[in-house]
């Protein structure tokens, strides 16, 4: 069951890259995901509250701002802008791309937060993989536009993942992200009518079957998944989507899209998975003697996190 699991919430989010690339062909990056994360948003939402009856939980105010803010870091600047890259991307090399963790950085340099060797370790490894994708060889040259787009969505992803814990968010993981996509929905919505996208729609079936495939499975099934595998498994388990999923997307660019797979792509990948997987056995590793309350903490994260943290997965 858990191998089932976790071989579906891989291919879920690993595809995603690709069926963002083939959505791009009909309709620009910031309409495709305002109805990607609003419709999203509204049935995960709705659910939520079905299921929660009159007694559950209702967002408050301050809730609704957190969700504004961490969603806007992480759905519309992350995943917003690993759209935008994959306008001037192969889809695998955008994957690649925002699989290094700058979270670290961050909570080093700004938060002052103690970082283990393990961590420290995986985010060299996660430098040099990036330095051996985006260094010039021959004739290979990444598009700068799009290189710098997918940089920046990784590393306001990586902000939003910090900041996350930090905010007044609700404790429930389904509550808290249906919010953040909500309210990321609207910012997107917005962006794409000042930016005139709606008259740039040219419709085709292949790219409304993508649209779909990255509403209700990549968003909706995949996060199921993930919830489930993080309720029943040590967060090990789950983790384990963060350096899977760039190696299928990089695959089905390959196979569906007709990308190219270079030699430096694979060591690149190879050296950024690596660290990916240094940063993950490192977090989730637990300490010598933990008591009740960390020993659960170490197990399941911060709700905020659950669905949005690169460091433990990569949805686009």
């Amino acid at each position: 069951m858990v191998a089932s699991a976790l071989l579906a919430l891989y291919v879920l989010w690993g595809s995603s890259f690709a069926a963002i690339k083939i959505v791009l062909e009909a309709m620009p990056p910031f309409l495709a995901l305002a109805i990607r994360w609003t419709v999203a948003g509204t049935i995960l939402y709705t659910w939520a509250m079905r299921r929660e009856g009159r007694s559950g939980e209702r967002p408050t105010v301050e809730q609704w701002k957190s969700a504004l803010f961490i969603g806007g870091m992480v759905i519309v600047g992350g995943i917003g802008g690993v759209a935008f890259a994959e306008q001037f991307l192969p889809s695998g090399i955008a994957a690649l791309l925002v699989s290094t963790v700058w979270a670290v950085l961050i909570s080093r340099g700004v938060l002052h937060e103690e970082v283990s060797w393990g961590t420290a370790a995986g985010l060299v490894f996660g430098l040099v993989g990036m330095v051996l994708l985006l260094r010039p060889v021959g004739t290979e040259h990444l598009n700068p536009l799009g290189t710098g787009a997918a940089l920046a969505a990784a590393i306001l992803w990586a902000v939003g993942s910090v900041y996350a814990p930090r905010v007044s968010l609700p404790k429930r993981a389904v509550v808290s992200a249906s919010l953040q996509m909500l309210a990321s929905g609207a910012v997107l919505l917005v962006a794409a009518l000042a930016a005139g996208e709606v008259s740039r729609i040219h419709w085709t079936w292949r790219a409304g079957m993508a649209l779909a495939y990255l509403t209700f499975f990549s968003s909706l099934f995949g996060f199921v998944i993930y919830i489930w595998l993080l309720e029943e498994f040590p967060i090990a388990v789950a983790s384990t989507v963060a350096y899977a999923a760039p190696v299928v997307a990089v695959l089905v660019g390959w196979g569906l899209l007709g990308e190219p797979v270079t030699q430096r792509t694979v060591w690149a990948m190879g050296v950024i998975l690596s660290g990916v997987a240094l940063m993950i056995t490192s977090r989730t590793q637990p300490s010598p003697r933990p008591s009740a309350q960390s020993a659960h903490r170490a197990r399941v994260p911060e709700p905020a996190l659950l669905a949005l943290d690169p460091a433990c997965c990569d949805a686009p």
